[in-house]
């Protein structure tokens, strides 16, 4: 089973940082970065494939489509059985982070800036 790790947010720094810190992990060379939903949106769309494993790292506010419309558009398209969502964002409103945990394919909810901890819960999940 291959894996695709899709960073999803519109913050250069955000994803570099990120970019970072996957290097020396298990996902070191497979993640794709885009800038909004509809990109990996149309990403999705023509490559998911159940094969594969998909750990989303998925920003909420963000440009032409927040993640939770993408949320709403990959349900129909990828499965829970191998797609992992990991909410990333600045937004430390305790709605959103209720609102993640009643999503069956958002798995964790962290604050910016991703961490070495959040990278091991990422692990953690995707091993399980």
């Amino acid at each position: 089973m291959n894996i695709k790790t899709l960073i999803i947010d519109d913050d250069d720094i955000s994803v570099m940082l990120t970019d970072i810190l996957f290097e020396d992990s298990p996902f070191a060379n497979t993640t794709i970065s885009f800038s909004d939903g509809v990109f990996a949106l149309e990403y999705l769309k023509a490559e998911y494939c159940d094969d594969n494993k998909y750990i989303i790292i998925l920003d909420i506010n963000m440009p032409k489509m927040d993640g939770w419309e993408f949320l709403q558009h990959i349900k129909d398209i990828v499965s829970p059985s191998n797609t992992l969502v990991f909410m990333l964002s600045s937004s430390t409103d305790k709605l959103d982070i209720e609102k993640a945990a009643t999503i069956e394919l958002v798995k964790d909810y962290f604050s910016k800036p991703l961490t070495e901890e959040h990278l091991d819960k990422i692990i953690e999940c995707t091993n399980n």
